[in-house]
Order: structure tokens, then sequence, then C-alpha cells
């Protein structure tokens, strides 16, 4: 069941310190793509140590076994899921991106300028449907370059977002927000707030 966002009232100080840790569901890799990956690092070393060398025979008695050495280094690290960047959903994100900072520094100069503008700080929790890895840190990263918000903290699936002015719908403007980046993604993700 999806949690929702909710106002901590006369909460205008930093949020409780609690122990903090991102839930990531990585799905287990396809089989294969740890060779997958070796054979794409084994070639890559490969092309730079020939460049570094100038392609010479003798530079192989060392070279080989580094390639090798340095590519089998994938079998060693974890494997996280390999998203597929929409070449269509990025063009989109980039402009909405553009016109949300444009936003953003017009609303800061508009407060820091016009003391009469409403300030109502605190902080909201919002659950995102993102999955974990870099879609989720795609999503904390944007909120920060939002106007009037801050992405404060993260506690189990929850953000906890600083706000200029709580009254905002935060709901809204982060369910769009998680709709750009599926989209970003090609994620069939269906946030709050999307349409």
């Amino acid at each position: 069941m999806r949690k929702t966002a909710e106002q901590t009232p006369g909460h205008d100080g930093p949020p409780p310190a609690r122990a903090t840790q991102m839930v990531l569901r990585d799905t287990p890799p396809p089989p294969g793509m740890r060779w997958r990956r070796f054979a794409v690092k084994l070639v890559a070393l490969a092309l730079i140590w020939g460049v570094l060398t100038e392609f010479r025979v003798d530079a192989l008695y060392f070279g080989v076994p580094a390639i090798l050495l340095g590519a089998a280094l994938v079998f060693a690290m974890p494997v996280a899921p390999g998203w597929r960047i929409s070449p269509a959903g990025a063009v989109s994100f980039a402009l909405w991106f553009a016109v949300q900072s444009v936003r953003g520094a017009v609303d800061v100069a508009q407060r820091a300028f016009s003391p009469a503008m409403p300030l109502r700080p605190g902080f909201r929790s919002y659950a995102p449907d993102l999955p974990g890895g870099a879609p989720r840190v795609m999503f904390l990263n944007t909120i920060t370059l939002l106007p009037g918000t801050l992405s404060a903290e993260v506690e189990g699936d929850e953000v906890i977002v600083h706000m200029l002015d709580t009254r905002a719908d935060l709901e809204a403007d982060l369910g769009a927000l998680e709709a750009r980046i599926a989209a970003l993604f090609g994620l069939n993700v269906n946030p709050r707030g999307s349409t």
C-alpha cells in the first residue's frame, strides 16, 4: 500500500535524527551480463593499452596480464541493474528541467527582493514509486533543484523534503517529477500526480 505525503505539524527544525537507508530494489542481472561486461572492458582496456604503448608487440608481455586482470574485476564487483535511457524522454526531461531551473531562480529572486512573500518553511515526506538505483538517485537530486524544495533526508522508502512553503502541492509536483524521470528511464511507473 502506498504511503502519502504528510506534513509534519509544527516541525520547522531539521528532521529527526534517525538511521536512514534507502531500500534498493535491484533485480538480478540477466544471465551472461558479467561476461558481456568483461568482453567490453577487455576490448576497451586493450585499446587504451595499445594507444599508450603505440601498439608495440613487446609491450604485450606486461599488457596482456594487466588487461586480463583489469577486465576480470567485473566478476568481483556487484552488478547494478542497467537502465535504458529513452532519447525522447531525455529531450523532454532536459527541456522541462531548463524551464524549472529558470522558475527556481525567479522564485528565489522574488522571495529575496519581496519580503512580503509568504513563507512557511517546514518538512514533508513523500514515498516515491521509482525503483532503487539510478532512477531513485536522479529523483532525489532533482528535488533539490526544483523551486523551494530540498531533499533533506531519506528514511526507508520515503524522502523528507524541506520546503520554503509547506502549503505548496508537494504531492502533485513530485508526482510530475517522478513521471518525467520514469519517461527518461523508459520505466512503466504510474506515480501520483501524473496524467
